[in-house]
């Protein structure tokens, strides 16, 4: 019999976790899990509980856990604790046994850990998350592999374990659709295997050159030919990079400290977009940086011109004409066009959030009538609004209204073919997903990546869902739904 004993303490994903890995990773599945707890981590229990039940589904398993009365105890009683594990790892010899010291208090872990040493478990196992505050309360499969390690007996006594481990296993290759985050599933799968360095291809066309490590590195060729009609030209490669945020905004920490420095005025800040920002998701980006938070909670109001908005619309029905050689692209939308469902997206997003919209009665249109609408907004609400832009002309017309409230600020991108970018993993899932969105299609090592197909609705666009071709996870898909 294979058992695993672990401890609940704050953190369900603590708890599941390191279990997940040795499933996943290992394909170390137990008969039976033992779980202790306490009076205040009832709550988390319930958590864990429900994991496991995902877990059994998408692995089809059985796991018997124990977490009745005899694996409670008093979290003030540290020798209460030491004795019942203890107990139970003597009643359990002769059993396949791992024991984790992952979650819960210091404390416990220190026991567990003696006590599975006392009594000579098969393994000891220590799930370590490098980034433990940007990456709390995730699960396995949503944080970067590079960040964590599933350290063994051996590592942590020097003491070789008894379990000689099958490695993963592979499922039926399938097509699934998957959402932006969860990209970071098919890319840990390709770590874990072993491709850590792989291409990112259009058809025959090298896109870039992928190494995973701590840092991201994506080398992109001096010259990309692409077939224009369907795919957009070299410059699409250039605005995904930048949209998806492995090509930087070399100018971004500015931003920041401007924001902050006009919050400490007595007049309302907000955030307005040029068109260009939204396409280059920009919005996306001030929301994942804890910068422009305090305790959970963006310290900026959102705005957008209406002119922005019309902006937006006017490009989003651009479709390809009814060609045969056009195959799944025929009568989609236009390269140009699916960047402008990007920018739609963003704008969601932000009225979703309760952004106000900026309207202004002047006779105007483009840069003018957009400049107007925020120049009006600024002096209605006797407010600071910071409009962000990439472009110079519109950049000039909002400046001529300094003074009113209306500041623009420039963001100025780096990029450049035949560089090699760097960044975060999440900055490459994000990556891969614009390129597979603005570009149509394309293939990361293995997997083949669709970000158009005949029937794609509004929800996939909004949900931010590509298609993966030949993926052999897809259990772990399910867990993580």
């Amino acid at each position: 019999m294979k058992v695993y004993v672990t401890s609940v303490g704050t953190s369900p994903e603590a708890v599941f976790n390191p279990l997940w890995h040795l499933i996943e990773v290992y394909s170390w599945v137990p008969d039976r899990i033992y779980m202790f707890w306490n009076d205040d981590v009832v709550d988390v229990l319930k958590e864990v509980k429900e994991l496991l039940e995902r877990l059994k589904r998408a692995y089809n398993i059985n796991l018997e856990v124990i977490v009745d009365e005899s694996m409670k105890f008093s979290e003030d009683n540290p020798i209460e604790f030491r004795e019942k594990v203890s107990s139970l790892l003597q009643s359990l010899r002769g059993k396949e046994v791992i024991v984790d010291i992952t979650p819960g208090r210091k404390f416990m872990s220190a026991l567990m850990l003696g006590a599975g040493m006392i009594n000579d478990v098969a393994e000891i196992v220590y799930l370590h998350l490098q980034d433990f505050r940007r990456y709390m309360g995730k699960l396995l499969f949503e944080i970067p592999m590079v960040e964590q390690q599933l350290f063994l007996k051996e590592q942590l006594t020097g003491k070789k374990g008894r379990i000689e481990f099958s490695g993963r296993k592979k499922g039926k290759p399938q097509e699934v659709k998957i959402r932006r985050e969860e990209l970071m599933a098919v890319i840990n799968s390709m770590y874990i295997d072993g491709d850590g360095v792989f291409t990112v291809k259009v058809e025959d066309a090298l896109i870039g050159r992928v190494k995973l490590e701590r840092r991201v590195k994506f080398s992109v060729p001096s010259f990309v030919n692409l077939n224009d009609d369907i795919h957009g030209d070299h410059d699409l490669i250039r605005e995904a990079l930048i949209a998806g945020g492995l090509a930087k905004f070399r100018n971004w920490d500015e931003l920041i400290s401007l924001i902050r420095s006009l919050k400490t005025s007595k007049r309302p800040v907000y955030i307005g977009f040029d068109t260009n920002t939204l396409y280059f998701r920009v919005p996306s980006k001030i929301l994942e940086d804890p910068r422009f938070k305090e305790e959970g909670n963006l310290i900026v109001d959102f705005v957008y011109s209406d002119e922005v908005a019309e902006e937006v619309g006017r490009r989003l029905n651009d479709k390809l004409p009814y060609r045969r050689e056009y195959g799944e692209f025929s009568n989609q939308p236009t390269p140009r066009a699916r960047l402008a469902m990007i920018g739609s997206v963003e704008l969601e997003k932000i009225k979703m959030l309760g952004a106000e919209r900026a309207k202004s009665r002047e006779v105007a249109v483009g840069d003018t009538k957009i400049a107007l609408d925020y120049k009006v907004f600024a002096e209605e609400k006797d407010a600071n609004v910071v409009v962000v832009t990439t472009d110079d002309t519109a950049y000039s017309e909002m400046n001529a209204y300094s003074g009113t409230g209306l500041i623009p600020f420039k963001l100025e991108w780096e990029f450049s073919f035949g560089s090699t970018l760097e960044g975060t993993w999440e900055e490459l899932r994000d990556s891969i997903y614009t390129l597979a969105v603005l570009l149509g299609e394309m293939k990361i090592g293995k997997y083949s990546i669709l970000g158009i197909w005949r029937g794609k609705s509004h929800g996939d666009w909004k949900d931010e869902v590509v298609r993966v071709r030949n993926f052999e996870y897809s259990r772990i898909l399910e867990v993580l739904r």
